[in-house]
Order: structure tokens, then C-alpha cells, then sequence
């Protein structure tokens, strides 16, 4: 009897999963060049095999892991947000949970080893680009849309506004963290970045 049979046996999902944030917790230990899949496995407690088989190389490795870093920035009830919630109110507090979440270390040390890696490993960049800020605004946009629908904003297309949005409510704040030189009072400095950044994205797009 060999010592992974010895583990608990998970379903397909569950696997996938483990292996996902194996390889999350392994990129942010190692980097991206140092991490190896037989590590990712290990940590998995799942066969090199069983990786390949779901995942075809350590790039989409790390897409995934990206991915599965913004649905923990995304909150998991947005419809219940969205319908207890004024426009205005409603585009303020998702805005402040997204920022907080992009400024999360282990968020931070993921953006700085896509950045890293991109230079020379282009499709690491690629993937980043895909499952983190792309994946973002595709989820967010629908909300805009839907606010849109109601005569609160005035928008011609809603991934465009998304990426505005993102860039008032976190610049310069989330460079400063990027860089290791956050403001000392962190939680004054969030409340500053999204009152004046969404104060700002209305102005633009608020209808009427």
C-alpha cells in the first residue's frame, strides 16, 4: 500500500481545487520559476499525473491561481449587495471591497511575480492579465450595466467604464503598496481613495 492511497479520496472538483491553491501557496513561497509541479502536487497530496491532467503546463497553473486570488476579492453575495443597496452606495462598497482586496499581501505578491515574470515569460503576464483584471471586469460589468438599465448611469460600454472605475478608485494607492511604501494609517487612506475615486467616476458617468 503506498502512502497516497493512505489519503482521503477527493471527487474531481475537490481535487481541482487543492491543486488550485496547492500551486497558489506555492507560487507566493517560491515565485514562479522556483515553483515546480511535482511541489504543486505534493502539496496537493495529489499525483504529478492527476496536475496534468487537469492543468497542461505551470502557466495555466497559474492563471488558475490568479482566478481563484479575485473570487475571494469578489463577494460571494453580490445580488443580495446590489438589491439592499442604493446606486451610489452600492458602487462605493463594492469599490472599497475590491480595493481592500487587491491590496491583501498575498494579492500584492501575486501582481509582483506576474510583473517579474512577464518580461521575460510573456504568457505569464497574458495569464495574469486574463484571470485577474480581465476576469474582474467581466464580472463587474454587469452591474454597471444593470445600473445603467435603471437611469442611474450614463455609459456607452461597460467594460470601458470598469476599467476607469478601477484605475480612480485604487491609483496612487495601489502602486504605493505595490512598491512597499503604503501610507502608515492604511484604512484612512482606502476610505480616501474610493470617496474620491468614485466621487470622480460619477462625475463622468452619473446620468442626468
Amino acid at each position: 500500500m503506498t502512502n497516497q492511497s493512505l489519503q482521503p479520496s477527493l471527487g474531481a472538483d475537490e481535487k481541482t481545487d487543492a491543486i488550485v491553491k496547492a500551486a497558489r501557496k506555492t507560487f507566493l513561497a517560491r515565485g514562479f520559476d522556483a515553483a515546480s509541479m511535482d511541489q504543486i502536487a505534493l502539496t496537493a497530496a495529489v499525483s504529478k499525473r492527476t496536475v496534468y491532467n487537469r492543468f497542461r503546463s505551470k502557466e495555466e497553473l497559474f492563471g488558475a491561481a490568479i482566478e481563484e486570488t479575485c473570487k475571494r476579492i469578489l463577494p460571494v453575495n453580490v445580488d443580495e449587495i446590489e438589491s439592499s443597496l442604493p446606486p451610489e452606495a452600492l458602487i462605493r462598497q463594492l469599490s472599497r471591497q475590491f480595493l481592500e482586496g487587491i491590496l491583501q499581501p498575498e494579492a500584492l505578491s501575486l501582481r509582483r511575480i506576474a510583473a517579474f515574470e512577464a518580461e521575460r515569460t510573456p504568457s505569464i503576464g497574458k495569464s495574469y492579465l486574463e484571470h485577474g483584471p480581465q476576469w474582474m471586469v467581466d464580472m463587474y460589468s454587469p452591474i454597471l450595466e444593470r445600473l445603467a438599465a435603471k437611469g442611474f448611469l450614463k455609459i456607452d460600454n461597460s467594460k470601458d467604464a470598469i476599467w476607469q472605475l478601477g484605475a480612480l478608485i485604487t491609483e496612487p494607492l495601489h502602486m504605493m503598496a505595490l512598491l512597499g511604501s503604503p501610507p502608515a494609517d492604511l484604512q484612512k487612506a482606502i476610505d480616501h481613495q474610493v470617496n474620491g475615486g468614485v466621487t470622480a467616476f460619477l462625475k463622468l458617468y452619473a446620468a442626468g
